[in-house]
């Protein structure tokens, strides 16, 4: 019979769950749509793109919507079975709501082991693979602006101009280029014909030039200098390109062990170590919040009014709002260096997990949280009116 009744709770919480899940990253999905639509205008983008670009921004707002939807299935589930008395059908066979909690905790240790993955490897992977995607998008549109007959100086240091140019193959002929050196001196390049390669860095390209000459006047002596070559490989990068290596790279973008070494650099400067420090104890926070949810969830949807059955979906609202704004103002206090950075992340946990421990013990002597506040209302009626006389 238990393993009866974890079985039919589990599947009463894992329906609400999933279905707020596919919701809740639907819309997620819909607030890029603009941004897709942008990159099709602008860029051309085709249907590979599109995937990538789908896989790459889901875990931003999936780490959010898991549990949120875990605390609505809870809180949905619970409401129904609490107001068509199941679980008052329950209690009288002798289930304590320890005994209800079981299939919670197991849901809630799955959406945990879930939330986690996301935060820890997919959340970063995901910002710096829509980075990538996006200045591949934009280098594909930085390559198809070039024109014939027409200068074009959207490469870093270099103005190029291309006599006639392929739509077909790409290839270019009657190629010239001014590459600005060091000291003020400027590399010219004549090519017979030249076409762009990708290079494997995320803001550059190749161009590899054919048949052609270098040319070049040095200040120091006055010298000027010409060299022919055959092949010739230029690296040309992007001029809004940031430079290069992990310093360009948010906090967002880094896993666990670059946010512990950019720790470990800023406590050397003696800069403040408070924004990593955040970041770090966040990717675990925030999936340890589906306990706290759990155990919130449990005693909040528990109500003895049979009008309260469509309250569940309202309540988690107000709860998963009432967490993130704590939340969020805990870690601003934390950022400021007003509170303990780590204290900062966690103490939304803490003060939730103390609310959800008060409403369990009230839900498991028959009390629920609604009936606790009028109660306590009702023992103050009598001295206002006093008060009023």
């Amino acid at each position: 019979m238990p393993r009866l009744i974890n079985s039919y709770i589990f599947r009463e919480i894992s329906v609400p769950f999933l279905l707020s899940l596919a919701i809740l990253t639907a819309t997620g999905l819909l607030s890029k749509i603009m941004k897709l639509v942008e990159l099709a205008v602008t860029h051309g983008i085709g249907a590979p793109f599109v995937f990538w670009f789908i896989v790459s921004v889901v875990p931003s707002f999936i780490i959010y919507t898991i549990p949120v939807s875990f605390l609505i299935g809870v809180l949905v589930a619970f409401t129904r079975l609490s107001s068509d008395s199941e679980i008052t059908a329950m209690k009288a066979s002798g289930l304590s709501l320890f005994s209800l909690m079981r299939p919670v905790v197991a849901l809630a240790l799955i959406a945990y082991l879930l939330t986690l993955a996301f935060t820890v490897y997919f959340f970063p992977w995901g910002n710096i693979n829509l980075k990538k995607l996006l200045f591949e998008a934009a280098k594909t549109r930085l390559v198809s602006g070039i024109e014939e007959k027409t200068f074009y100086d959207k490469f870093s240091g270099v103005v190029l101009y291309v006599d006639r140019l392929s739509t077909k193959t790409g290839e270019m002929e009657g190629i010239f280029i001014s590459e600005a050196g060091t000291g003020g001196d400027a590399n010219l390049f004549f090519a017979e014909r030249g076409i762009f390669s990708p290079s494997g860095e995320e803001f550059s390209v190749f161009l590899k030039l054919y048949n052609g000459t270098i040319h070049r006047k040095t200040g120091d002596d006055g010298a000027y200098h010409i060299v022919r070559f055959e092949d010739y490989l230029l690296t040309l990068s992007a001029a809004s390109a940031p430079a290069s290596t992990l310093e360009r790279r948010t906090n967002r973008e880094l896993y666990l062990r670059e946010l512990m070494d950019r720790i470990d650099d800023a406590r050397a400067k003696g800069q403040s170590t408070a924004p990593y420090l955040i970041d770090l104890h966040k990717r675990f926070a925030l999936p340890a919040s589906v306990f706290v949810f759990a155990l919130l969830g449990v005693p909040l949807g528990i109500q003895r009014i049979r009008a309260a059955r469509f309250t569940g979906f309202s309540v988690s609202l107000a709860v998963v709002l009432a967490y993130y704004v704590s939340s969020t103002a805990l870690e601003a206090m934390g950022e400021n260096g007003r509170l303990n950075p780590v204290l900062a992340v966690w103490g939304s946990d803490i003060i939730f997990t103390i609310a959800g421990i008060y409403f369990f013990r009230l839900a498991a002597r028959d009390t629920t949280p609604g009936a606790a506040l009028s109660s306590a209302l009702e023992a103050l009626r009598p001295r206002n009116g006093k008060k009023a006389q």
